[in-house]
């Protein structure tokens, strides 16, 4: 098969294989980031989306709910990563039939920023 690139072939997916593992590794840091510091969810027992969903409209610059839709964007975004990373090394092994259903899982992850974003609006607001 006839591929015109500048490149050879097996230096385009050691570049590929450069920019997954990239990918990959922020996302795992922001997972850290949002398992690893302590919110006030913690003291009460609840999850960090719970305190950003528990936010209210009448209550100005609420902290504590915007750190936690802050963290809900960082889970999402890492999730995000990670899915999109691991998408794109089952398309370099030829896998597209898995790559496309990985693929079509970052609905999930942008559900997620969207909602956290609408708390992190909420929250400040």
């Amino acid at each position: 098969m006839y591929r015109a690139m500048s490149q050879p072939v097996a230096g385009r997916d050691r570049e590929i294989l450069r920019q997954v593992r990239f990918l990959c590794l922020l996302g795992v840091a922001l997972l850290v980031v949002v398992f690893g510091l302590p919110d006030d969810g913690w003291e009460r027992h609840v999850s960090f989306f719970q305190v950003a969903r528990e936010s209210h409209w009448r209550q100005n610059l609420n902290l504590p709910a915007a750190w936690g839709s802050l963290k809900v964007i960082f889970w999402s975004a890492g999730l995000a990563l990670f899915v999109e990373s691991l998408g794109t090394l089952l398309a370099l092994r030829k896998r597209k039939n898995l790559a496309l259903a990985v693929f079509l899982l970052q609905l999930l992850p942008l559900l997620g920023f969207l909602t956290g974003t609408y708390y992190f609006v909420k929250a400040l607001l």
